[in-house]
């Protein structure tokens, strides 16, 4: 009996001396070798996540818009290109126009100057900015011109667009532009040109708007 006591305290020495190491390497997988097998455990850092790139936002490319004023004046013309030839994107030619046949946007027979002045103020309450006065020996006394026009298409198309707006007294006329006439091409960015447009007509009572030719 004491000799099986013995045999079982050397075998619990051997697994002590065993366990902790003094008897050569055991198998990994414990904590303390777990710990010991970290590669440089000091240099570990948490990576920060990187920012998305900023997309660039794509530039507004500005459409372009040609319109052409005819009926002008040497004078008128060269005025025009003067004060328009500095502008920013702006492209301005001017071109001699031979007499031609147009249709013109007209609110005729007003017998006074001060009943035509009346008439173009009561245009702009109702929103219409175009309308200048003119004396005509045909349509007159005195007229309101609201717009000429070389295709009778577009005249059309713009009279009944002050019709929406409430005008109801402007008609359709022909007009024969005089002999010796010039043209201005106006290239510029549609909105810019929508914009401004209306004040370089105001002063030109007998100029008339359209398109640009297709090249």
């Amino acid at each position: 009996m004491r000799a099986l006591f013995l045999v079982l305290l050397l075998v619990n020495l051997v697994l002590l001396a065993w366990g902790q190491g003094y008897l050569g390497t055991r198998e990994s997988g414990r904590e303390p070798e777990r710990l010991g097998q970290q590669l440089e455990p000091d240099r570990l850092r948490i990576l920060r996540e990187q920012e998305q790139p900023t997309q660039a936002v794509p530039a507004v490319v500005a459409m372009p818009a040609c319109k052409r004023i005819e009926g002008l004046g040497a004078a008128e013309a060269e005025t025009l290109r003067a004060a328009l030839a500095a502008e920013p994107g702006w492209e301005v030619l001017v071109q001699p126009q031979k007499g031609a046949l147009a249709h013109w946007v007209v609110i005729p027979e007003l017998a006074s100057r001060a009943l035509a002045e009346k008439k173009r103020t009561e245009l702009r309450q109702l929103g219409v900015n175009e309308g200048q006065v003119v004396e005509s020996a045909t349509l007159g006394p005195f007229a309101v011109s609201l717009g000429i026009f070389r295709s009778e298409e577009l005249a059309a198309e713009f009279l009944q667009s002050v019709g929406r707006k409430g005008v109801r007294s402007a008609r359709l006329a022909k007009h024969e532009l005089p002999a010796d006439r010039h043209a201005i091409e106006l290239r510029a960015p549609a909105a810019d040109l929508a914009r401004r447009l209306p004040d370089l007509l105001a002063p030109l009572a007998q100029a008339g708007v359209t398109d640009c030719p297709v090249p």
